[in-house]
C-alpha cells in the first residue's frame, strides 16, 4: 500500500497560502483542509513540511498564516516568535513569493520524497532528470543531503561522526559550477560534519584520486592547534559508501583538485 503523499499536499497548500499572503489575509485550519481535500487534523503534517522548507532556506514563515479562529498558529508552529505574530505576518505579506518556485512540484505526478531519494541512490547517472523535476535549489539541496545520509549511512566521510544534526552535504564540484547532472549526483557529494565541510569547501583539505584525505600544502595554517587538527586526517582513507557505484567520481575529484589554490 502506497503511503500518503504529504509533499503533494504541501504543493497544494503552499499555493493556497501564497494567495492568502497576496491578500494579506489569514486562513483557518479547517478552511485550508477543505481547499486541499483533507481533514483539518491532518494539516499539521503538511504545514511541518512547508515550515521546515522556509526555515532551512531563510524564507519568511509562510505557515504563520494558518491557525485558529483568533488568527493564532497552533503549537506546531515554531518558525517565529509567537509573541510577535503581527511582525511575522508582515514579513510574509511583503515577500515576493512570485520569485520563489514551488519546491514541491516534483510531487505533482504522485512522486514522494523517498522515491526521489531512492532514484538518486539507485540511478545516480539519471540525477539530471531528478534535478529538472524538482527545479527549486533550496529543496534540491535538502534532497541531496538526505540522499547522502543514505549513501554514507549517516556518518561523516572524514571523521565517522554520526551526529546527524551537524552532518551536511558537500559538493565536490561546487553547486555554482555544476551542470544539471552534477548538482544532485551523489557521486559529486560527500557527507561531512560541519567542521570538515568548512575545511573541504575552503580548500584546506581535499580528497585525492585514491580517495585519501590530504592537506593542501598551499594553505598556510596559522596556529599549531590548527595544524594538529588537520594533520590527524592526512593521508587517511575516506569513509566510503558500502556501494562502490556511489563512490566520489574520479573526474569530479580531478576537476576540483585542479582548482585548489
Amino acid at each position: 500500500m502506497k503511503s500518503i503523499n504529504q509533499h503533494q499536499r504541501a504543493k497544494k497548500a503552499r499555493e493556497v497560502l501564497i494567495q492568502v499572503a497576496k491578500r494579506e489575509d489569514f486562513i483557518r485550519y479547517k478552511e485550508l483542509g477543505d481547499k486541499i481535500g483533507i481533514h483539518h487534523r491532518a494539516i499539521r503534517f503538511v504545514l511541518a513540511i512547508i515550515q521546515d522548507y522556509c526555515s532551512l532556506n531563510n524564507l519568511p514563515p509562510l505557515t504563520i498564516l494558518v491557525g485558529n479562529k483568533l488568527g493564532i498558529p497552533g503549537k506546531g508552529f515554531i518558525a517565529w516568535d509567537s509573541s510577535n505574530i503581527k511582525e511575522g505576518k508582515n514579513k510574509v505579506y511583503n515577500h515576493n513569493w512570485s520569485e520563489e518556485p514551488n519546491p514541491f512540484l516534483f510531487a505533482i505526478d504522485g512522486s514522494n520524497e523517498q522515491e526521489v531519494i531512492n532514484s538518486l541512490i539507485t540511478n545516480p547517472q539519471n540525477s539530471d532528470e531528478v534535478y529538472r523535476k524538482i527545479k527549486s535549489r533550496g529543496y534540491s539541496q535538502i534532497i541531496f543531503r538526505k540522499a547522502l545520509l543514505v549513501a554514507y549511512k549517516s556518518k561523516c566521510a572524514f571523521c565517522n561522526t554520526s551526529l546527524k544534526q551537524i552532518l551536511q552535504a558537500a559538493h565536490v564540484i561546487p553547486w555554482n559550477n555544476s551542470n544539471d547532472k552534477q548538482k544532485l549526483d551523489v557521486r559529486n557529494g560527500l557527507l561531512l560534519c560541519a567542521n570538515h565541510h568548512y575545511l573541504f569547501d575552503n580548500g584546506i583539505l581535499f580528497v585525492d584520486e585514491l580517495f585519501r584525505i590530504q592537506i593542501n600544502k598551499k594553505v598556510s595554517l596559522k596556529t599549531e592547534s590548527d595544524k594538529i587538527i588537520v594533520s590527524t586526517l592526512s593521508n587517511t582513507l575516506l569513509q566510503l559508501p558500502k556501494d562502490s557505484t556511489l563512490y566520489p567520481n574520479i573526474e569530479y575529484l580531478k576537476y576540483r583538485n585542479k582548482t585548489l589554490k
